[in-house]
């Protein structure tokens, strides 16, 4: 028998759920039945040194690197409604993930930025206590009080999140977040995401970091609209303080019309429909203007493709350290060569640092606009 412990069995899993393999394709792979594979990741059978080798082979691991001594710790959920809003399989998928990176991360001894995110425990109904978390962690973020927040990955990165892209959307979502041996990490998605609506994910999820990270996933769907909505407050918050949103609306013409709306856009990076709600929660509409400018941006089909097209970010924390940790400029070239060392998938370690995109149209950059830079 092979001395193969917790450690072996918790990779094969966490890395058959990544690939969203399930048990019988992953034995198909290795020469093994799935119910060995369901035997041995339960932990009802010890895995013979044939067993380990087929395994470690088939996911592109090295048994050295599947079977090591770990201290990572474990991973929280994310705080999607009992899989509701997403399917279970992915996002497991994504958690799992989010967990191989944390390894890697340890493995390759990396130092994540240090975690400043608050541990938030007032109450998360209460909008003055939502809107002066979201002024001390831009400030935390190094955000001046009134400045627009021209990069929101790199702000959550600056926070000490590691912000790992997502290939597609999550069900209704664009990202996610947990806590990956008590890193805090974001997967975002990147491609085929308006600018806007990936900024404005960053912030709900930071949102949720800050105002759940004590509490598990919701229980049921009010809890979810709950805690949906208190992360929307928070990102709200983070992406236009109120004075200064109100700033850039005068300048403008003071009235709240899609025209002035674009503009305010233009300058702050949030969409046309939640400044609406923006507005409306300082006050400076009510909720029959609202429902009205609702009304016209549905009418002209915005919800999904409103006009002022945002740059989409990308982070910068992880690759960065691969490519100085292996002195070599190329991400790919140094994304094998640290994996090979450790025994990895130099596929997979690309995967999580790798921001490269397909070319979009031009589009309005705000680090050029004339206002308010970090």
């Amino acid at each position: 028998m092979f001395g193969a412990g917790g450690e072996f069995r918790e990779r094969v899993k966490l890395l058959r759920t990544m690939r969203r393999w399930d048990q019988g394709t992953l034995g198909e792979r290795a020469g093994m039945s799935a119910a060995a594979v369901s035997q041995i990741e339960n932990g009802r059978a010890t895995p013979t040194a044939e067993q380990v080798a087929g395994l470690s082979a088939a996911l592109g691991y090295s048994t050295a690197f599947m079977t090591a001594e770990s201290s990572v710790i474990g991973t929280t959920r994310p705080w999607l409604r009992a899989y509701a809003d997403a399917s279970k399989r992915e996002a497991d998928a994504r958690t799992a993930a989010a967990a191989i990176a944390a390894e890697y991360i340890r493995r390759l001894a990396l130092k994540p930025l240090p975690d400043l995110l608050p541990h938030h425990a007032g109450d998360a109904e209460d909008d003055e206590v939502i809107e002066e978390l979201a002024q001390e962690m831009r400030y935390l973020a190094k955000i001046d009080q009134d400045a627009v927040v021209t990069n929101a990955v790199r702000a959550a990165e600056r926070l000490g999140c590691v912000v790992l892209p997502l290939e597609s959307e999550l069900g209704r979502h664009l990202g996610m977040s947990v806590r990956a041996d008590d890193i805090p990490i974001l997967c975002v998605a990147k491609d085929d995401v308006p600018g806007d609506r990936q900024r404005w994910t960053v912030a709900h999820e930071l949102g949720h970091l800050a105002l759940h990270g004590t509490t598990g996933p919701p229980r049921d769907a009010e809890e979810a609209t709950r805690m949906e909505k208190q992360a929307h407050r928070f990102a709200a918050a983070f992406l236009g303080p109120a004075d200064a949103l109100i700033d850039t609306l005068n300048e403008y013409g003071g009235k709240v019309t899609l025209g002035a709306l674009q503009h305010v856009k233009s300058v702050w990076g949030i969409s046309i429909k939640a400044l609406v709600g923006r507005y409306r929660s300082l006050g400076v509409i009510d909720a029959e203007h609202a429902r009205s400018l609702y009304k016209q941006i549905s009418a002209r089909k915005w919800s999904k493709d409103e006009p002022v097209d945002v740059p989409n970010e990308s982070a910068q924390w992880l690759a960065g350290w691969l490519v100085r940790k292996a002195a070599i400029d190329d991400l790919p070239a140094a994304c094998r060569h640290l994996a090979a060392a450790v025994g990895g998938n130099g596929d997979d370690l690309l995967r999580f640092a790798d921001w490269s995109r397909r070319p979009q149209a031009e589009i309005v950059n705000l680090a050029d606009r004339r206002r308010r830079s970090v």
